[in-house]
């Protein structure tokens, strides 16, 4: 998840998770639209704000709350991400508010396949190279937003 100024001279990275699938990476984007919505409008009486002053907006302000809340609430939508994030396209949500821009990104990583190895004979014992974990899965997916 990243936030740009208006003017695309400064990008902050606000999250970022390694998925291991298409499907754990579309749920993460779900929530993180989900805690973002709640970052950019929050409750008046949510105890972090304190006795901080707040000021209503008027209708024609930009609300990407409301859109990050409608795409995070549609299976729909959901469903679609999933199907992108699978066929191994990436996928991008941008909302737009009075002064920057949030996206909400997934795309996959490259990743370094394996040389085939040749059988090992039975009775001896396969041994990893140095450096090599044979209980660890190449990590395939970065996701920002």
């Amino acid at each position: 998840m990243t936030a740009h100024d208006l003017s695309g001279s400064r990008e902050v990275v606000l999250a970022f998770y390694r998925a291991a699938s298409p499907r754990l990476a579309a749920r993460w984007m779900r929530a993180e639209a989900q805690r973002l919505a709640r970052l950019l409008a929050p409750e008046p009486t949510a105890p972090y704000l304190g006795s901080v002053l707040l000021v209503a907006a008027g209708p024609a302000c930009a609300r990407p709350d409301a859109d990050l809340l409608a795409w995070a609430s549609s299976n729909e939508r959901y469903e679609h991400a999933l199907r992108v994030l699978s066929s191994g396209n990436t996928y991008l949500l941008n909302v737009t508010d009075y002064d920057a821009q949030y996206s909400v990104r997934a795309y996959a990583l490259p990743t370094r396949s394996r040389p085939l190895q040749s059988p090992t004979p039975a009775g001896s014992r396969q041994c990893a190279p140095a450096g090599v974990g044979l209980h660890r899965k190449p990590r395939r997916w970065r996701f920002t937003l």
